[in-house]
């Protein structure tokens, strides 16, 4: 016969496990056990909302620092790789991360059969090219994708967001002086490369290049950056964090500026496409805000050589060594009769890495391998859709919709996202790690967005019966005003 405790007994024993709750997680002091309720436990949620917004927010720091740095052991291959998921044993330790079950059985049954294709490559296969690293570096990349957060509430997913745009800010900051310091006659210098020795460097990479042929004045990529293209899809993540996030105004127009001092394509591509994917959600009444602004920036770039730099990209697809030909349209043509000219290595691919090795071959500069590529060349058809599907499951479930289809796009068609930890660490601080969500995505609330939000939670004058649209730039509009004893504390995500 089992006993039950009084709830006088249970109400103390709660109070003593919420009084056992660190006021600052760290790894002496671990999170244990599962996310607080915010309402019987405020204190040990906020602890863990702050520790875990550091966190990935952090990591986002140190990837926007560290993108050029090489790893000590491996010269081609990028610090990232060694540091994420030694970040990640981090965040197990001090109890802010676990490892999902599914995303672990799905990495799991991705690298198993990659590996087991291997044998009957080389077996069956005429001329296969085989290279054990190249499959140990994509399944070393893609391991993180099997770690979640413990906090993935909604109003900590925005606190995240709002750290990743001042992160984007001073990246940004960054850019202007590297493009302001040129303008001035001051010629461009390499100084990390000065500061650090050439072995702790990546070398196979475009730095920064000229805006146009002939040109004096460089790319920008704040003299850290790994290429203007990254630069660019970084600063293009962060403008959509600051939008997402109800950041202000002039931190929208920073990253922007940042953004065109790139002066690459990418960023700006992914930035179109969460924008189109908020038009079908409600959060569409807020771009309307955003019209003037966007109309008047491009009016002004137009007459710059950044904006026709960046408007040339445009048009540049049907060329054949444009960067966008490279990218989406000549690695395929190029790859499709060295894939297709044995039946077997369409089934069973052509082995690890010999994507890259027929690349380099090509004599061709620039020619990258699009994920696609990579994926079905090298593990032919039967394991290359196991291993596509285990790698998009990464994108789904995040609390963004706009975000994660925004990563989709540009990992599988406008960046080599399968070995490179730089393209593809930003999914997993954006998606990845915060599925399964606890609630509806960013985008299906108008009302409460998070930009109009904000804008509300600086005025700190809300009322009960006030609905957002009175409200311009949290400054409050005085017709027919409804008010009560108390105003309501917006920051709170609703469920």
């Amino acid at each position: 016969m089992t006993s039950v405790l009084p709830p006088s007994v249970t109400a103390s024993v709660a109070t003593q496990e919420v009084s056992r709750r660190p006021r600052r997680v760290t790894m002496l002091h671990p999170w244990r056990g599962p996310a607080p309720d915010p309402v019987t436990d405020p204190e040990g949620a906020r602890a863990l909302q702050f520790a875990t917004v550091r966190y990935v927010a952090g990591l986002f720091g140190a990837m926007v620092l560290l993108q050029r740095f090489t790893s000590v052991v491996l010269p081609e291959v990028s610090i990232l790789v060694a540091l994420v998921p030694a970040w990640l044993v981090w965040g197990m330790l001090r109890g802010l991360v676990v490892v999902d079950r599914t995303r672990l059985m799905l990495w799991m049954a991705a690298a198993g059969s990659a590996a087991l294709v291997i044998p009957a490559q080389n077996r069956f296969v005429q001329h296969p090219i085989i290279s054990v690293t190249a499959w140990g570096l994509m399944f070393a990349v893609w391991l993180p994708a099997v770690a979640v957060l413990k906090d993935r509430r909604r109003a900590t997913y925005v606190m995240m967001l709002r750290h990743v745009a001042w992160i984007a800010v001073a990246l940004a900051i960054g850019c202007l002086a590297f493009i302001g310091s040129q303008l001035v006659g001051v010629p461009y210098t390499d100084y990390l490369a000065e500061a650090v020795p050439a072995p702790l460097l990546l070398q196979e990479f475009v730095i920064t290049y000229p805006i146009v042929y002939g040109s004096d004045l460089y790319r920008a990529n704040a003299w850290i950056g790994l290429e203007p293209s990254f630069v660019s899809m970084q600063l293009g993540l962060g403008l959509i964090a600051a939008f997402l996030s109800g950041t202000r105004l002039r931190m929208l127009v920073l990253i922007g500026a940042g953004l065109v001092a790139a002066t690459a394509g990418s960023g700006l591509a992914i930035m179109a496409v969460a924008f189109v994917v908020m038009l079908g959600y409600p959060v569409r009444n807020n771009l309307v805000r955003y019209l003037p602004l966007a109309v008047a920036g491009v009016v002004a770039l137009v007459v710059t050589p950044f904006g026709q730099a960046i408007l040339s990209r445009l048009t540049e697809a049907g060329e054949e060594q444009s960067s966008t030909s490279l990218r989406g349209i000549l690695p395929y043509t190029y790859m499709w009769p060295r894939w297709v000219y044995d039946p077997m290595a369409v089934l069973l691919g052509r082995g690890p890495g010999s994507s890259q090795k027929v690349v380099a071959d090509s004599g061709i500069l620039g020619l990258l391998t699009p994920t696609p590529v990579k994926i079905f060349v090298e593990y032919g058809v039967i394991v290359g859709l196991i291993v596509a599907g285990c790698l998009l499951f990464a994108y789904v479930g995040g609390p963004s919709r706009s975000l994660s289809v925004t990563m989709l796009v540009s990992l599988w068609m406008l960046q080599p996202g399968t070995t490179a930890m730089i393209a593809v660490l930003p999914l997993f601080i954006t998606t990845t790690w915060w599925a399964p969500r606890f609630e509806p995505v960013l985008e299906s609330d108008s009302a409460t967005f998070a930009a109009a939000r904000g804008w509300v939670e600086r005025a700190g004058r809300w009322r009960p019966g006030q609905t957002v649209s009175t409200w311009r730039l949290g400054r409050r509009v005085t017709r027919n005003p409804v008010r009560s004893k108390s105003p309501i504390d917006l920051r709170r995500s609703r469920s």
